[in-house]
């Protein structure tokens, strides 16, 4: 049954609601915990029992910390690099161009400077090398190294791997990316992933299996050796890397992030990149996601992903100054490529004839490093399947953005087991491919098979869940506390929706680049708000009427400005009455 009636908002979703059985069920967690019934609803969604309540909002990472031995070679690959430490070898970190990938090789790093250890550090060019480990760059770190650490990637790499290996060199992947393979060349491959894993912390991007293993390296260490090493002081950096990874934010991985939030600016780097951007006050899940994670990205899809790795390890003010303004200037090429591709991409999906099962759209010299960007903005427009490619001679590289509702690992095994890839991986909503250009009629039909309900060119048409309904005067400091009780809200743990009814917008302004300020007015009450990119979600038009009386749906957050915290709405859709 439709919430409040809405079948059909201004953006074109229809509002669906809690049951009543659900909300009898909340209202009862609610008394019992004297919490607002929302934040109970929330708890039930999320499925927390309502004993479990103190430690979901206070999860400790000793009670949910797995024994490292538990992941398959974890044993193996900690004991060579106690050898390699030992001994004193040459080590060299191969690491993917992802902000999780650039972390990743900063863990390893960091821990190893506390045995005066200096790892070469590999991170391929997303451009001419692509994704993983390729022959040219592993035979050459073969040349000088004895052992190669490949995090954030490497677990189906095998002749790469094994080109290595067959020079004496031992290759241990530290990864998280599902595969229905593994390189068996590799000397141990760490992965809750693989195939053959009980993949009970499958959800882990690969910096938090990187901070597992060094837990691991930690305690078999000789006595003394790493009795100085505050790994809790690494939990910036992995809360980070979950963030951007953009893993689901459930058991270890709420802890990972709702404690290294708390140490977030105790790291040199990020401090002064939160004062940089006047963020200081403000690190959370969201302004980690979409302030910090993006700014550190760009360099890794535009220039060098280096420049992150160096960002991240650097010690001096002065260097970590230059890094945040040349990731700055990369991020702003960044925002510009994917303006103009956007815009092209839109342009020929309005050319489309009818409704089709998935939205694809492909052109020569599309940048490889937004390509990705793309298909999440076109996927967050049209809904459905949507596939990015940019052609570069007869080859086409791909991103593909999915729903929930279909699994891309899936979809990229039928594509390797027909031969229609050269290379694919990823997530289940999230992946990147390559392949020839004549095997796009190959492609299509894999995909067809996949996906069933057709994706509307004209429409997000969809369905959108609302959490619950508040009037304005019961929207205090206090109520926005609580909601945040239950964060970090991301993958999975998706920010509560709500309404609030039978609004007037009492007036409107733009702001920056298509968003507008707005003050919603009843007879109890007013409450700031803010809607971002109001053209591009269908919004624009009905907010550009003050004195409407309107519903208008979306997420309750504090905002500071210049020293005063207020509540505010982030405007996320609106319905007529």
């Amino acid at each position: 049954m439709s919430f409040l009636g809405i079948s059909k908002s201004f953006s074109n979703k229809e509002w669906v609601g809690p049951s009543e059985q659900l909300l009898q069920q909340a209202l009862v967690y609610s008394k019992r915990l004297s919490i607002p019934q929302i934040s109970a609803y929330q708890l039930i969604k999320n499925k927390v029992n309502e004993g479990d309540y103190l430690e979901y909002i206070k999860p400790k990472i000793k009670n949910l910390m797995p024994s490292p031995k538990i992941f398959l070679d974890m044993e193996k690959g900690s004991l060579r690099l106690l050898k390699a430490i030992e001994k004193k070898e040459t080590i060299a970190i191969f690491a993917d161009y992802d902000v999780d990938g650039t972390v990743s090789a900063a863990l390893i790093s960091l821990w190893l400077r506390n045995f005066c250890i200096k790892p070469t550090i590999y991170i391929p060019d997303r451009e001419t090398e692509g994704y993983g480990p390729n022959i040219k760059a592993m035979n050459k770190l073969a040349l000088n190294h004895s052992l190669i650490i490949c995090v954030d990637c490497g677990t189906d790499t095998e002749d790469a791997i094994r080109g290595a290996t067959e020079r004496g060199v031992d290759v241990i992947v530290i990864d998280h990316h599902r595969s229905d393979t593994f390189s068996r060349s590799a000397y141990a491959v760490i992965n809750p992933n693989r195939f053959d894993e009980k993949n009970i912390f499958g959800y882990l991007c690969a910096a938090g299996v990187v901070f597992i293993f060094l837990v691991e390296m930690n305690s078999i260490m000789p006595k003394n050796s790493s009795s100085n090493i505050n790994l809790l002081s690494y939990l910036n950096l992995v809360s980070l890397a979950t963030i951007a990874d953009v893993v689901p934010l459930i058991g270890l991985n709420r802890a990972f992030v709702k404690q290294g939030l708390k140490i977030f600016q105790n790291r040199l780097c990020l401090k002064m990149f939160g004062t940089h951007f006047n963020l200081l006050q403000n690190f959370n899940e969201e302004t980690v996601a979409f302030q910090v994670a993006p700014r550190l990205n760009a360099s890794g899809r535009i220039d060098s992903a280096f420049l992150t790795y160096q960002f991240l390890t650097a010690k001096d003010p002065h260097t970590i100054e230059k890094c945040i303004n040349e990731m700055e200037t990369a991020n702003k090429e960044r925002k510009a490529l994917e303006k103009i591709i956007l815009s092209n991409a839109v342009e020929q999906i309005s050319n489309y004839e009818s409704q089709k099962p998935y939205i694809l759209v492909k052109a020569k010299g599309w940048h490889k490093g937004v390509i990705g960007i793309i298909a999440s903005r076109l996927k967050d427009l049209y809904g459905g399947l949507c596939v990015v490619i940019t052609i570069d001679g007869d080859v086409g590289h791909g991103s593909i953005r999915s729903t929930e509702k279909i699994d891309l690992t899936a979809i990229l095994q039928e594509l390797k087991y027909h031969d229609v890839l050269i290379s694919g991986g990823g997530h289940k909503q999230a992946a990147g491919f390559s392949l020839l250009i004549d095997k796009l009629g190959e492609f299509d039909e894999v995909i067809r098979k996949h996906v069933s309900v057709p994706t509307s060119v004209e429409s997000s048409s969809a369905l959108l869940e609302i959490d619950g309904m508040i009037d304005i005067e019961g929207v205090n400091s206090d109520f926005i506390d609580h909601l945040n009780l239950l964060g970090p809200y991301g993958s999975q743990v998706p920010q509560p929706i709500i309404v609030i009814p039978n609004c007037q917008l009492a007036f409107v302004r733009e702001i920056g680049d298509g968003h507008l300020l707005c003050k919603l007015k009843k007879e109890n009450g007013t409450l700031d708000a803010i809607c971002f990119n109001a053209k591009k979600m269908g919004l624009d038009i009905p907010l550009s009427k003050p004195n409407q009386i309107l519903h208008i749906a979306g997420n309750l957050l504090k905002n500071e400005w210049q020293g005063v915290i207020k509540p505010q709405m982030r405007i996320i859709d609106i319905a007529k009455i």
